[in-house]
């Protein structure tokens, strides 16, 4: 089953821009900000973590998909007979990005055309689900096929057993929410002791595999917009848990607003805030449903 847990915006990062210390409200505020998330994705209607999936789409000349950073395999049905006997070579198409002028290495890619130079005349044009493409989905940070960094290392090796705590040799680029990459596994880090991650293993349609010491611990990155919404929504729905109607707040030197929409006797719905704060902030990212 395929974890859907990420954060676009760390814990600390959250923590640090209230002023807080304490460690009360951990678990709370992690909840907060991957609801947030959540919002942010189903506002979008998409994901900006990346996931290893197979996806099936009907036959054309010109193949419109979910965002894709990506591509495994490509192959095609021909026949209809649920059979792929087609594997196209990164010669036989062209990726392209968002908008008809953009150039053929943006990211992610959305549009993908025949190559008239190559071994294909379509993508098994007419055929229903004729098309089968494995790899990486996601928009990423909007900027390259592979949003992430690296940040330390393993310092023991890691099995494939259900175990759930990761050494590593510095913490010091690492925070709870963040989505860590190590080899081909995704893990979302929950807790941080010392030198030590309490992660969920495998996600985000990821395999859990064993990873040897000295292994690279790569992060994940979202785009800044992303991140700063996400940020103003957290803190909105956290403050707001016992201060409905709440129209601003000044906590430091950081203030947010919220303009969501009145409901039932004016009061304010926690709905009409999520909706007016993403209008404000990420509109441009909304994708069209097809």
């Amino acid at each position: 089953m395929l974890s859907k847990i990420n954060s676009y915006v760390s814990l600390e990062n959250f923590k640090s821009t209230l002023g807080i210390t304490s460690t009360t409200d951990d678990l709370i505020m992690r909840n907060t900000i991957e609801a947030a998330t959540r919002s942010i994705e189903s506002y979008t209607n998409r994901i900006f973590y990346v996931t290893n999936d197979t996806k099936y789409f009907d036959g054309a000349r010109t193949l419109w998909v979910p965002d894709l950073l990506t591509i495994t395999t490509l192959k095609t049905d021909e026949d209809g007979d649920a059979t792929f006997e087609n594997e196209f070579d990164t010669t036989d198409y062209f990726l392209y990005g968002v908008g008809l002028d953009d150039t053929l290495n943006r990211f992610p890619k959305i549009r993908i055309e025949i190559n008239p130079n190559g071994d294909y005349n379509s993508f098994a044009s007419g055929v229903k689900k004729g098309v089968e493409i494995a790899g990486e989905w996601g928009y990423g940070d909007g900027t390259a096929a592979t949003p992430y960094e690296a940040v330390t290392t393993l310092s023991a090796d890691v099995t494939t057993t259900i175990i759930t705590t990761v050494n590593v040799t510095s913490v010091a680029n690492i925070s709870v929410g963040h989505t860590i990459k190590i080899d081909d596994e995704q893990m979302y880090v929950q807790s941080i002791d010392t030198l030590a991650l309490t992660v969920l293993r495998a996600t985000n349609g990821s395999t859990a595999a064993t990873h040897t010491a000295a292994a690279t611990i790569y992060v994940y990155r979202y785009p800044a917009d992303i991140s700063q919404a996400c940020l103003d929504l957290s803190t909105a729905l956290y403050q707001n848990r016992a201060r409905q109607g709440l129209q601003s707040e000044r906590i430091g030197d950081y203030e947010y607003t919220i303009r969501g929409a009145a409901g039932r006797g004016g009061a304010m719905t926690e709905q009409g805030m999520i909706q007016s704060m993403l209008n404000d902030t990420i509109k441009s990212y909304k994708r069209m449903r097809f």
